[in-house]
């Protein structure tokens, strides 16, 4: 991983890490500073579906996995959910890459057939429940839900990026890191460290490679 980092400082790329705090929790603050604080579009790079609740007008998901761009639309086109209640979904149907459990009984389409509200308008934790509860007697998914109300609030806590946990000032310092400077581009540093580690046949021609992929980026201010 120090090595990576030794890579990138030659890049014109910025890197941040905060000691014990989640990297979810950075992009998350990050995502929802920027584009007031520069009027710019983030655009999160992430196979992690966790990022799919962070997406709104101004911040898109790219998933390499998929080459696909997730905007508000697509969430709602490949979850039947709009992107604000994806934290709900995940809630109802869990998480195993992080051995959270969802409710059982439950898949992606019980969720769209058992909760079209979903699609339909903004929820909350507490209308989730209030639906639930008026259709208690209709299917014992329902009647699930609520018997572990708190083990799914738990979760929902564990899994919400709308409150990264980072506090004032890992806020204040992240808020100053946007502000410092890009590094810029020093092929011949990243060249040094390519050729120390032997990575010579990974690429036909490494400074060509570097130089055109990222001269775009060289190019920004910030």
């Amino acid at each position: 991983m120090v090595r990576v980092i030794h890579y990138l400082k030659c890049l014109p790329v910025k890197t941040v890490g905060i000691d014990k705090v989640e990297a979810d929790d950075i992009i998350a603050y990050l995502s929802d500073i920027m584009p007031s604080k520069y009027g710019s579009k983030v655009f999160i790079v992430s196979n992690d579906k966790d990022f799919v609740q962070l997406i709104n007008k101004d911040v898109t998901l790219f998933r390499p996995s998929e080459k696909e761009f997730y905007t508000k639309q697509t969430v709602k086109d490949n979850f039947n959910v709009l992107a604000e209640n994806f934290i709900l979904y995940k809630t109802l149907l869990g998480d195993q890459s992080d051995k959270i459990e969802g409710i059982k009984g439950l898949g992606e389409k019980g969720v769209a057939k058992k909760f079209p509200e979903l699609a339909e308008r903004v929820l909350t934790f507490d209308d989730l429940l209030e639906i639930c509860k008026s259709k208690l007697k209709e299917h014992v998914v329902y009647a699930r839900i609520i018997h572990d109300t708190g083990r799914l609030k738990t979760n929902y806590k564990i899994m919400d990026l709308a409150n990264p946990l980072v506090d004032a000032n890992e806020r204040e310092y992240l808020t100053e890191f946007t502000e410092e400077p890009t590094p810029t581009l020093n092929t011949k540093a990243f060249l040094l460290l390519y050729n120390e580690d032997g990575l010579g046949r990974l690429m036909k021609d490494p400074e060509l490679t570097i130089n055109t992929t990222f001269k775009v980026l060289n190019s920004f201010k910030k």
